[in-house]
């Protein structure tokens, strides 16, 4: 039922709806064409890889490079791409830009940082979901909006390459200052192991240890010998004859021997040791602090190896001056204006107007309704009155 009321009041009013609904479009379409035009031009840029490019940012996290080079905050889990769309924005880069093209004269700024601003509210810098950076410039002039989002890519490069040069000359002072010390802790290892070397005679303990294992079984064949020939002439001479007594001496010669070789002479001079040969008791000892020793110099020489093969490569990346962004598509002068979006404009307003007429309509017809009927019981109640006064009882 409301439905055909509705419809007859929109009938009936259809007139006041019409005019004022054209009304309101014309108006509307007018503006559209007054509006100044607005272009925009979009390129898209390819970070590099985190292994390659994303070293010019060293170990630092994403987060701390956001923050050090512009006014945003980055969730620790953000990725390369993140980043970089956010220092596209950065105050460094957008500084460069304003200055580069003169935009304070362009935008009629007050000051160059509020050129800043302004262009930073003209640009839409967005990751999509492979990576991929797109950035869009809207300008007044299609030439301009492409200059800026080219150069965008261009700045966002070179900001790159000076941070990643910064780090390799820290990175080159570093390592220099620790190729130093590890040369000065090698030369300290080389010099204990020589000291030891020369101390103890240990040129190569596992052949002199060999030689000498060699020797003692020798002299213990010999003494063996000896001792048999011994018993066998104690059986057959005299205890006071010649050969017996030689016999006794040659026995406790070769004797002696195997203790020194087991336990060592009491002086060089007095031992009957080769130069090279260690007693076999401090074997052990010797071995576990020889094997201390090289394994310390190996390290170092380790250390060094590394530390100036990292040396090198950054001493390359601090004059590396190949780009590292990659600008996938460049912005070109777009052939259509952005905003404003004339049929877009003229239809929202056509269907605003129209819905909010017929509800002005609607509301005014129930507004009649209601004072009409308001006055219809005021009337009533006049009329009950006068009646109520002319016979009042009854």
């Amino acid at each position: 039922m409301w439905i055909l009321e509705l419809l007859n009041t929109i009938v009936k009013r259809r007139r006041f709806i019409i005019i004022n609904t054209l009304i309101v479009t014309l108006v509307a379409a007018t503006i559209s064409f007054v509006l100044p035009r607005e272009y925009m031009s979009r390129t898209t840029i390819l970070p590099p890889e985190a292994q390659a490019g994303f070293s010019g940012l060293g170990d630092l996290s994403m987060a701390q490079v956001a923050r050090a080079v512009t006014s945003f905050s980055l969730p620790m889990m953000a990725s390369p791409s993140d980043l970089y769309a956010s220092m596209l924005k950065s105050d460094v880069i957008l500084k460069k830009v304003v200055d580069s093209l003169d935009l304070e004269t362009i935008y009629e700024a007050s000051s160059e940082w509020q050129a800043v601003t302004t262009l930073r509210d003209r640009l839409m810098v967005r990751v999509e979901s492979d990576g991929i950076i797109t950035v869009e410039a809207i300008s007044r002039d299609s030439e301009l909006a492409a200059r800026i989002a080219n150069l965008l890519g261009l700045e966002l490069n070179e900001l790159n390459l000076q941070l990643e040069s910064k780090r390799g000359g820290q990175q080159v002072d570093f390592l220099s200052g620790r190729l130093l010390e590890t040369e000065e802790e090698l030369q300290d290892a080389l010099t204990e192991l020589r000291e030891f070397q020369e101390q103890h005679k240990a040129i190569s303990l596992e052949m002199q240890s060999a030689v000498l294992i060699e020797n003692l079984a020798r002299q213990k064949a010999n003494l063996t010998a000896a001792e048999i020939e011994l018993n066998m002439l104690r059986k057959s001479l005299r205890p006071d004859h010649p050969s017996l007594i030689r016999q006794q001496l040659m026995v406790q010669e070769i004797g002696n021997k195997l203790v020194e070789m087991e336990c060592g002479g009491g002086t060089r001079a007095d031992s009957v040791l080769s130069a090279l040969d260690i007693p076999l008791d401090d074997i052990p000892e010797l071995g576990l602090r020889f094997s201390v020793l090289k394994r310390n110099v190996r390290i170092q020489e380790l250390i060094y190896e590394v530390l100036a093969q990292q040396l090198e490569m950054s001493r390359i990346q601090e004059k590396r001056d190949t780009p590292v962004i990659s600008v996938l598509d460049f912005a070109r002068p777009a052939g259509q204006p952005f905003r404003p979006r004339k049929v877009l404009i003229t239809v929202t307003a056509f269907l605003i107007s129209l819905m909010a007429s017929i509800l002005l309509v609607v509301a005014y017809e129930r507004l009649r309704e209601n004072r009409s009927l308001s006055d219809l019981i005021a009337t009533q109640m006049k009329e009950t009155l006068v009646e109520v006064k002319r016979k009042p009882l009854g």
